[in-house]
């Protein structure tokens, strides 16, 4: 149902979510509960938005630092798969939707705005290299600048119904202010209808596209070990563009590198089978059969 509200609420929103300090959120948060109709349809986002000041309140009057607290160092996001990438957008611009819809994770999806209150963490499987995917909360708490930090990638999605210039502007503003030099890649979602070329999670040929930019904007390569006189291996060795054999070598363990001789690779080309050495450069896909002494 439609919250109605004026646009003086979504000044108060935008204010919230550039505010820096306790303060500054809880003077927003007070101006978007007052400016917010009272009505049916908006009693679950004014509970939400009354527990998240009192939260706030709470927080000032201990004195505590969200970002050095306890609790912020257990919302940290271990690394795992090949790369992380992390989501984010205004609140209700798709992030959960998206989420679900790249992973088949369930995850509580819902139109009231702030729904996600922790990051979710789901995996992607592109063509057998995991990628782990994370989805920031639209409140971004000081503990979520640590997660957009350690990531690999950024995925910011720009909600087709609103002004896309405005939210593009506002997110290469707080990242650059938070010397979050991380690469970014903007996404338009909801666009349904097609009108910018965006994404929607109803077109899967969207969604496919969407994955392959994701890999390739991590600049990574596939690497397929070969044990001797069998097949590759179906799970690939990811590495970063530029990578050399001795590099591959290394990541199958110490006694592949002490004792190499050399390596075959197969690929695409004429001189599949060829022998190299541990300076020869790998590309994409390549399959590297190692010999050792």
């Amino acid at each position: 149902m439609p919250i109605n509200a004026p646009i003086e609420y979504y000044k108060a929103e935008e204010k919230y979510l550039k505010a820096k300090t306790i303060d500054e959120k809880i003077a927003a948060l007070e101006e978007m509960i007052r400016l917010l109709p009272k009505h049916k349809g908006t009693e679950n986002l004014l509970a939400q938005l009354r527990k998240r000041l009192a939260k706030l309140k709470k927080q000032k009057e201990q004195k505590k630092k969200v970002g050095k607290s306890s609790k912020a160092k257990e919302l940290t996001v271990e690394k795992e798969g090949s790369a992380q990438v992390c989501i984010i957008g205004y609140p209700n611009s798709g992030k959960s939707s998206l989420l679900k819809s790249l992973t088949n994770k369930e995850i509580e999806i819902s139109e009231i705005p702030y729904t996600t209150k922790k990051p979710e963490v789901a995996m992607l499987d592109y063509e057998n290299v995991k990628i782990q995917l994370v989805e920031i909360p639209s409140t971004f708490e000081p503990y979520t600048f640590g997660i957009l930090n350690n990531c690999d990638l950024i995925v910011c999605l720009l909600d087709s119904t609103s002004d896309i210039n405005e939210q593009k502007k506002f997110f290469e503003e707080m990242l650059s202010k938070r010397n979050l030099l991380k690469k970014t890649i903007f996404v338009i979602s909801k666009d349904d209808s097609n009108k910018f070329r965006g994404i929607s999670i109803k077109r899967k040929e969207s969604l496919e596209k969407l994955k392959e930019k994701i890999w390739n904007s991590l600049n990574l390569i596939r690497v397929y070990p070969k044990p001797i006189n069998k097949k590759p291996e179906k799970t690939p060795i990811t590495l970063p563009k530029g990578s050399k054999v001795k590099d591959f070598v290394e990541k199958l363990g110490y006694t592949f590198i002490k004792n190499f001789k050399f390596a075959r690779i197969f690929d695409n080309s004429k001189f599949s089978g060829r022998k190299v050495g541990l300076d020869y450069e790998l590309k994409d896909k390549d399959i590297v059969e190692v010999h050792l002494d």
